[in-house]
């Protein structure tokens, strides 16, 4: 008993501590009047880590943020640095927001994060199967693409998920469409470029087979519950 009343004492503490830093970052931004992308492209010509730091930044802010899309990151990492920096930057990227919503969730407890979850009906049918398979399930949850991926970390957070699984699956899940987006990010350039439509097109067909990979489960779901 004391030690779960310890664990949920310490709770609000660790939300407030990475509410702060994330606070502290956005007022960071702030200050840099006349941020824009603009401003992101020369800093990155001129000063290459200032600018992964500025895009790092920036992953954490959306790892905080459901509504911040995340391939705007992707595609301008891809457009300010050569293509090896450009995946070594949104690697790390990855990181910090399979790392930062995890935590939270951890420090939210799981009641706090499945009020979160009823806003997004797609979650029943898969959230049952996590014990079964959590590796599975943190690759399947990004793979398909369809589900809000900060609140999937950090629903792996708050219940207990193993975090390398959660790190490793989500990587799995996040790479395909992270590596298409930075090829459009360096492409986008010369729209006319065969690279560019490739690169677009592997993004359409992967939405497109993420949507059909989750149909497919749900039906079979549904036949398992009524044979």
């Amino acid at each position: 008993m004391k030690n779960s009343k310890g664990k949920a004492g310490h709770r609000p503490v660790r939300i407030i501590i990475a509410v702060a830093c994330v606070l502290t970052a956005v007022l960071l931004l702030a200050k840099s009047q006349n941020f824009s992308l603009r401003t992101l492209t020369e800093l990155g010509r001129e000063n290459p880590q200032t600018a992964a730091a500025v895009l790092w930044v920036l992953y954490a802010l959306k790892s905080a943020t459901v509504f911040f899309p995340l391939v705007v990151l992707e595609i301008t990492s891809g457009h300010l640095f050569p293509t090896q920096t450009a995946l070594a930057v949104n690697l790390a990227g990855m990181f910090i927001i399979l790392t930062v919503p995890y935590w939270i969730g951890r420090a939210a407890g799981e009641g706090v994060i499945r009020r979160l979850v009823r806003k997004y009906p797609r979650f029943e049918a898969i959230l049952d199967k996590q014990q079964e398979s959590s590796l599975f399930l943190c690759f399947f949850l990004r793979i398909i693409s369809c589900l809000p991926g900060d609140v999937v970390t950090m629903y792996l957070g708050a219940t207990g998920t193993p975090f390398a699984k959660n790190l490793l699956g989500g990587i799995l899940g996040v790479l395909p469409g992270m590596v298409l987006a930075t090829l459009v990010g360096e492409s986008i350039r010369d729209p006319a470029s065969p690279m560019f439509w490739l690169s677009i097109g592997g993004m359409v067909l992967l939405s497109t087979a993420s949507l059909l990979l989750y149909a497919v489960y749900r039906r079979r779901q549904k036949k398992k519950k009524n044979p």
